[in-house]
């Protein structure tokens, strides 16, 4: 993966610093210029806090100066996922690089949260950094787990991943979620095998989930795949946990206002639950309703 240009947004909490490091790493790896925007909250003047921007830009360049990265930081007095994707629409960065700060209550059905305002409108890769992370190292990712929906939408996401994690040593894990049918099966639904229909989704996923490995790859990664049973968020953060891998990729369909609303996103769900980054591939085009029943819940 080539990447050229990061944006990175920044703030005084913790999980905005841990994202500055992730998108500081990428842009050295790569040789990539990293732009900062800074967003003052609209309900606050802008000169406040002054001195600790100031103190947070002057340590932000330090360590930009020392990684021998080219860096710009920009202050803006607003919303901030509204000045994020506002830069990232002039920057053009190959991928934005967002600390979590998952509300909640009322306040999250109302607005969301910055992630998730930022994933919905912009057609950038974006690299969310939870605010619980499993470890403070930060560098290449040697184990890619890919949450896989056997939609349209799937082939970027496996193909981020291949160009991500490329090495001999490195590894893939392709993951795909069958929902479980309740066992209180009404009466009236016996005729119909239920079991036997899941079990048929579960040969069917296994079989679609290896032919999402493209035939003619680059990538000399291995690469397996896994079918689980459950809910969506559950499954996928217990078994990344326990194959210890390092980054967790989703692919992001296009979905409506209302129904983010009432459904949130797979990337929030997981946010709430995972402890290591997550990176969202935005996706072409809406998402049928048919796949969305069948398969993995998408952003």
């Amino acid at each position: 993966m080539n990447l050229s240009r990061v944006l990175a947004a920044v703030d005084f909490s913790a999980p905005a610093r841990r994202a500055f490091d992730y998108a500081l790493d990428l842009a050295k790896r790569h040789g990539a210029k990293l732009a900062v925007v800074h967003a003052v909250p609209p309900d606050q003047p802008f000169n406040w806090a002054g001195e600790g921007r100031l103190a947070l830009k002057t340590d932000l360049r330090r360590m930009a100066d020392e990684a021998g990265v080219p860096f710009t930081y920009r202050v803006q007095h607003g919303d901030a996922s509204e000045i994020i994707l506002l830069h990232a629409q002039s920057a053009l960065p190959d991928v934005i690089v967002v600390g979590s700060h998952p509300r909640r209550g009322l306040d999250r059905l109302r607005a969301g949260s910055v992630g998730d305002r930022v994933i919905a409108k912009t057609t950038v890769p974006v690299l969310l950094v939870p605010a619980r992370l499993r470890t403070d190292a930060v560098g290449a990712f040697h184990h890619v787990a890919v949450a896989v929906d056997l939609g349209a939408g799937s082939e970027g996401a496996v193909e981020r991943a291949m160009a991500l994690a490329s090495d001999t040593a490195d590894r893939i894990t392709l993951l795909h979620v069958v929902p479980e049918f309740s066992s209180g099966v009404p009466p009236h639904l016996y005729r119909y095998a239920v079991a036997e229909y899941q079990s048929q989704l579960v040969r069917d996923a296994r079989r679609r989930l290896k032919l999402a490995v493209p035939a003619q790859r680059q990538s000399r990664a291995a690469i397996h795949t896994r079918v689980l049973r459950g809910d969506t968020a559950a499954e996928i953060s217990r078994v990344v946990s326990s194959i210890g891998a390092d980054l967790l990729i989703v692919g992001v369909p296009r979905r409506g206002v209302v129904a983010r609303a009432l459904f949130g996103t797979t990337a929030a769900r997981l946010l709430k639950v995972i402890d290591i980054p997550l990176l969202t591939i935005p996706g072409v085009g809406q998402t049928s309703g048919r796949e969305e029943n069948v398969s993995l819940p998408a952003a």
